[in-house]
């Protein structure tokens, strides 16, 4: 049985949780995830990891803004009637982004842009050739995702937690930064 008392001092709500002829105040905390500190089996996973976290810190906030721009985009379609608006609204949208992003995405590392195309794949669900080849053209997202071959990654890779359990681990502890 559960019950609300108050605090005479403060006003404030206690409640309490009666079990027989006991009284227990009932408080409920934040969830609390506890991890045990990871060991490497080398020097050099160790320095890996710390590359990957360091290269994830990097790209993380525009994988979050690229979903963010995604939904945003998606809603703005979805009021627009006509074809010629739609196509309109998205060169529009393209020249813009192009303008904000095109210097700081040209200067990622390959590794750093193969994780901006996981982690976008992650916040969005889809992979990134199929959102280009959704606001764009099909022949857009085979250019890009050929382009992409040559640098040893692919636009068609979709995010999987086990496969990526060390990118998961890093993206789950910044996220509880934000």
């Amino acid at each position: 049985m559960a019950t609300v008392c108050q605090a005479q001092s403060e006003g404030r709500m206690l409640p309490l949780m009666v079990v027989g002829s006991d009284t227990f105040p009932v408080c409920t905390l934040h969830e609390v995830v506890v991890v045990s500190k990871r060991t490497f089996a080398s020097q050099a996973d160790q320095h890996r990891f710390n590359q990957l976290r360091r290269n994830i810190l990097v790209v993380y906030p525009y994988a979050k803004e690229a979903a963010a721009l995604f939904r945003e985009i998606n809603s703005d379609l979805a009021r627009m009637d006509k074809k010629k608006d739609r196509r309109k609204y998205l060169k529009q949208k393209e020249r813009e982004l192009d303008a904000m992003y095109s210097y700081t995405l040209r200067n990622m590392t390959v590794t750093q842009g193969d994780l901006l195309v996981k982690l976008i794949a992650r916040e969005t669900g889809m992979s990134v050739f199929t959102l280009i080849e959704e606001l764009k053209n099909p022949l857009s997202a085979f250019y890009w995702d050929k382009a992409t071959t040559f640098f040893g990654y692919s636009l068609k890779q979709q995010y999987d937690p086990q496969e990526h359990r060390d990118i998961e681990l890093i993206v789950r502890s910044l996220e509880e930064a934000y």
